[in-house]
């Protein structure tokens, strides 16, 4: 959620800059920061390079982008393409239209595109079970009850997610889409159309379906039926990545220098493995916005409306979700967008389709503020808000919205922790409005259940309740789905119950050696049998349980804040044996259980002593439970 605050606040101050910035770029056509907002149905050459120079010269450093490329629509043509920055910052080469780079989680629109098209044909049908097209497919837990591919393209299906081992350096095992979703397709996270949650394995499961209905490898599909058609003759879904010379680095700004992001293939490749360039983009804009004379129609106009309406909401005035694409909130305009983040790439689709125009922005750095800071300054730019904005209207108890959210997106060991440290906050202000962790500004209720931001009308969030009352649900204010989580399940409480656990397993070595040194003090050479095995054996579950609380953070550290790391291509055996730490010790606490009992049966040993191991091992005996209750509990897979 930190990442989110940052790009909230690169709308907020960027989008209002960047005008004033623009106007004075040298070498531009002569503008001053006086002159009228243009007429929003011109979107002309010569001031969107004013704009978009000024833009990128201002903000690519200050956004920690080596390099960018942006192309712009209108009306079925290219009114704009360009490139700024490196595209390789060791050679030094430029960052063009025609530079490739990997449009990451982009290709879910390009997925959701190919099953819009089997259902124009009567292929498929979008409330029916996904697995009627998967012949022997069986989800986790069951196919019942039944997901649609609906749910599917609007990210609501429930299916969970993971990160840990969705790539590999091997480009055929990647290309095994059924073979990998059968072995490792998450379980599910909520019942099919209750609630939002972004998975890379449920839009992998619609693109699975493309497959095996059209009897095509997915990406020999996507080739033949929209990248040909589009005339994107250099992009695709399954190209070799390495010694491409035209396909830019992708950059991961660490400690204030850039180092490349991790290279490798995606099992989940219909939600993020599409390589594209700028211009091929552009292609994709027009066939969504009605097409062009010069490109064969991918979707019939109202296949591309049904596509683009909306089908979820938590609400009707709050912020919704097409197939394969999400609502940006915008005062007086229907704005369409779908990001794509990670492994060195930042990029963002935007339609207007009402106004049958669009652009697309790709940066080669996973730091994903300038995109939407981009969307911010282009619609005040050349498409200013044209509505008022909504009165509050206030709620009877607003302190019903505050607690602890957490989204429902990823499961397994190193991600069950990832979710956790995640979490934000909502908190219920004195005047009615609510403070969000993860955004800035007031945000006052203006509709039942939802809320407008303040300081910036184009923010919305929605709620959801329960038959009583409570709140259980929020999504915005962009494509983020949360849960309301009880107290028990929040990070403080994770957090609390670490710490004693940490105090209590500490405590074991160091009573051991303070006690044994003590005896070496008083020359008491023989200590009984079961006092000796319990202190002994109760130090070795300390230490060992210790050092899985400690060595795991440390472990990850490296990994803190980075959108795509090495931990994609599976986890380090260092992490794998940490891991294996809390089952080895669960077998030792009922060891230790056993001779606990005989040595408080023996009476050795004082009160307070045999009081304390009673103690040690209860701890030794819970922690087990305390990790399952957390998901951590059990080997990586």
């Amino acid at each position: 959620m930190k990442t989110r605050l940052a790009l909230v606040i690169a709308c907020s101050l960027v989008g209002l800059i960047a005008v004033g910035l623009v106007l004075n770029t040298g070498g531009m056509a002569a503008t001053t920061s006086a002159s009228p907002r243009l007429n929003p149905a011109a979107l002309e050459p010569r001031e969107l390079t004013a704009f978009m120079d000024g833009f990128m010269s201002s903000n690519l450093g200050r956004f920690h982008a080596p390099g960018a490329s942006v192309v712009v629509v209108k009306e079925g043509a290219v009114v704009f393409e360009k490139g700024y920055g490196f595209a390789d910052l060791g050679l030094q080469s430029s960052f063009t239209p025609n530079t490739r780079f990997r449009a990451k989680s982009v290709s879910k629109t390009f997925t959701a595109t190919a099953v819009m098209q089997l259902e124009e044909g009567g292929q498929v049908a979008l409330d029916a079970p996904v697995t009627s097209y998967l012949h022997g497919f069986t989800l986790p837990g069951g196919n019942e009850p039944p997901i649609t591919l609906a749910e599917l393209l609007t990210q609501t299906s429930g299916i969970g997610d993971r990160a840990l081992g969705t790539m590999t350096s091997d480009r055929i095992a990647a290309a095994d889409l059924r073979g990998y979703l059968q072995q490792r397709m998450p379980s599910r996270v909520a019942a099919p159309g209750t609630v939002f949650s972004y998975a890379d394995h449920g839009i992998s499961l619609a693109g699975l379906t493309v497959e095996e209905v059209s009897g095509l490898p997915f990406a020999q599909y996507m080739q033949d039926k929209i990248l040909e058609p589009l005339g994107m003759s250099r992009s695709a879904f399954d190209p070799p990545l390495e010694g491409q010379s035209d396909l830019a680095v992708g950059y991961q700004f660490v400690s204030g220098s850039y180092r490349p992001a991790p290279v490798g293939y995606f099992y989940v490749a219909p939600a993020v493995s599409l390589v594209t360039t700028g211009a091929d983009m552009g292609r994709f804009l027009i066939g969504m916005l009605g097409g062009a004379g010069d490109s064969l129609p991918i979707l019939r106009p109202e296949t591309v409306q049904l596509m683009e309406a909306r089908h979820f909401a938590l609400q009707p005035g709050g912020p919704g979700v097409a197939y394969g694409l999400y609502e940006w909130p915008e005062i007086g305009e229907r704005v369409l967008v779908h990001g794509g983040l990670g492994h060195g790439f930042s990029n963002l689709l935007v339609l207007l389709p009402d106004r049958h125009a669009g652009f697309f922005v790709d940066t080669n750095s996973d730091e994903p503020k300038l995109r939407y800071a981009l969307l911010c300054a282009f619609m005040d730019r050349f498409y200013p808000a044209q509505a008022a904005t909504s009165k509050p209207i206030g709620d009877s108890d607003p302190g019903r919205f505050a607690g602890v959210y957490s989204d429902y997106r990823y499961q397994g060991r190193i991600e069950a922790l990832k979710e956790l440290f995640d979490q934000g906050t909502i908190t219920a202000r004195g005047d009615q409005t609510l403070s969000l962790s993860w955004a800035p500004g007031q945000w006052a209720e203006v509709e039942p259940l939802v809320f407008q931001n303040l300081d910036d009308p184009n923010q919305r969030i929605a709620f959801r309740t329960d038959a009583s009352g409570q709140v259980i649900q929020a999504y915005g204010p962009h494509d983020d789905g949360y849960r309301k989580v009880p107290w028990y399940r929040t990070l403080a409480a994770y957090a609390a119950g670490t710490l004693v656990f940490v105090v209590l397993f500490m405590s074991v070595p160091m009573v051991w050696l303070v006690s044994g040194l003590r005896r070496r003090r008083r020359r008491e050479i023989t200590q009984h049998r079961w006092v000796k095995t319990v202190s002994g054996l109760g130090a070795l579950v300390g230490l060992l349980n210790l050092g899985f609380l400690v060595g795991v953070p440390l472990e990850l550290l490296p990994y803190a804040g980075l959108n795509g790391t090495q931990l994609d291509f599976g986890a380090p055996s260092s992490l794998v044996v940490l891991f294996a730490i809390p089952l080895v010790t669960a077998a030792l606490a009922v060891m230790l259980a056993a001779v606990g009992i005989l040595a408080w049966r023996a009476k050795t040993g004082t009160v307070l002593a045999r009081t304390y191991f009673a103690v040690i091992i209860g701890a030794a005996l819970l922690f087990p439970g305390f990790l399952s209750y957390w998901s951590l509990f059990g080997l990586i897979s």
